[in-house]
């Protein structure tokens, strides 16, 4: 065989063989990027999607084109079912999950400009916290996009691996997210839920020891003693980046729900006997001011979710939890009353209020009389609450 023929077989060996990964990857689909073959038992559970839902979700974004999103961190990630008639006019809209496990602000802002772009985007609900929430350069921040390529994609090492774990899984394992994006992270996972808040409040008492099992009074202060008189804007707060996202939003036209979530009542109460509580409503009260500002020729509204009551304070000691995965992560059944009180018509609904700059006190009084009415009729609630300050043998 002559040099030439050696060259060009081995050539055309190499090609087939990258058309066969490639194929292979392809009708696997291990991170759900292209979606043509559903083969029970081969592809249908996607346990390897989590890794790479920043290279993949993007693009999927782009090529569904929702009209209607969630956006934040993992917390909206596993909260929101976006086929919820809430959010998507009872299925009027597409929906998607567009939120990522450890997204902070500066990340969730340039995602939110992102789809702007990608999109025909009509409504969002866009998860943020009572902080700082400056204007970011999003230029070369989202490399994951800007690095994608399809190639890389069906012939890498990686997908490669992956696809063959894909298949080995099918039978023992779950898919990590849903079609439309939502993060599964624990779900199902009953037993460890106290763990994962004794987990979690430890770390708290760790950072912040005056929060320890031993400054848990045998009985509950009276709400009296953490009522604050005036609720007024710390000026300082930089809210340059919401003001543009703001801006932006009312420019295209797009109904934007902004949501402080929700906490376990037993994380509200540690923020209220830890003296951590009053700084998140001064800031609220300074995002309240900014959203009025620019939302007065826009569909822009802004609402919080903090309050006790039967769906905040689900007892984690004992049984099956339905709302909650730990003292921050809810459950889509959770997600549904919230999204149906922000794309509802009213500026009180069933778990949360609208805020705005003139009601930010208001709402802080109902904030502490709700958590009066709770403790009134969960006489355990403290006795659960120091189960799960305590630590763990």
């Amino acid at each position: 065989m002559s040099a030439r023929s050696y060259t060009l077989g081995l050539l055309a060996w190499l090609a087939l063989l990258l058309a066969a990964v490639a194929g292979f990857n392809r009708v696997i689909d291990p991170f759900w990027y292209y979606r043509d073959f559903k083969i029970p038992g081969l592809n249908v559970v996607k346990p390897r999607f989590a890794p790479y839902e920043r290279h993949v979700k993007p693009q999927l974004l782009a090529r569904m084109r929702p009209q209607a999103i969630v956006l934040g961190s993992s917390l909206a990630e596993i909260g929101f079912d976006t086929n919820d008639p809430a959010l998507t006019e009872k299925g009027k809209l597409r929906g998607y999950n567009f939120a990522f496990a450890g997204a902070g602000w500066d990340l969730a802002q340039c995602y939110f400009q992102y789809a702007l772009q990608a999109t025909d985007l009509k409504r969002a609900a866009f998860e943020i916290r009572p902080e700082a929430m400056p204007r970011v350069d999003c230029t070369h921040r989202l490399g994951e996009i800007e690095d994608f390529s399809q190639l890389k994609f069906l012939l890498s090492v990686t997908a490669l691996n992956d696809s063959l774990r894909t298949i080995f899984e099918q039978g023992r394992g779950r898919s990590s997210h849903t079609r439309e994006g939502r993060f599964l992270y624990a779900r199902g996972d009953f037993k460890n839920v106290l763990a994962r808040f004794n987990e979690i409040f430890l770390g708290r008492v760790r950072v912040t020891p005056q929060c320890s099992l031993a400054h848990v009074p045998d009985h509950p202060p009276p709400s009296s003693q953490f009522l604050m008189t005036d609720i007024t804007p710390q000026p300082g707060l930089d809210l340059t980046g919401l003001r543009g996202m703001l801006q932006a939003a009312r420019e295209q036209g797009i109904e934007l729900r902004l949501f402080l979530p929700p906490e376990h009542a037993l994380l509200l109460e540690l923020h209220l006997l830890c003296g951590t509580d009053a700084q998140r409503w001064t800031d609220m009260a300074a995002i309240a001011r900014v959203v009025a500002e620019e939302s007065q020729h826009g569909n822009i509204q802004l609402w919080e979710f903090y309050g006790y009551n039967d769906w905040t304070g689900e007892s984690v000691v004992g049984p099956e939890t339905v709302y909650w995965q730990d003292p921050y992560h809810l459950n889509y059944e959770l997600g549904s009353l919230m999204l149906a009180d922000m794309f509802g018509d009213r500026p009180v609904g069933t778990l949360g209020r609208r805020i705005t700059p003139a009601n930010v006190g208001e709402a802080y009084r109902e904030f502490l009389a709700s958590r009066t009415r709770f403790l009134e009729t969960h006489p355990g609630f403290y006795s659960e609450l120091r189960t799960t300050l305590t630590p763990r043998h």
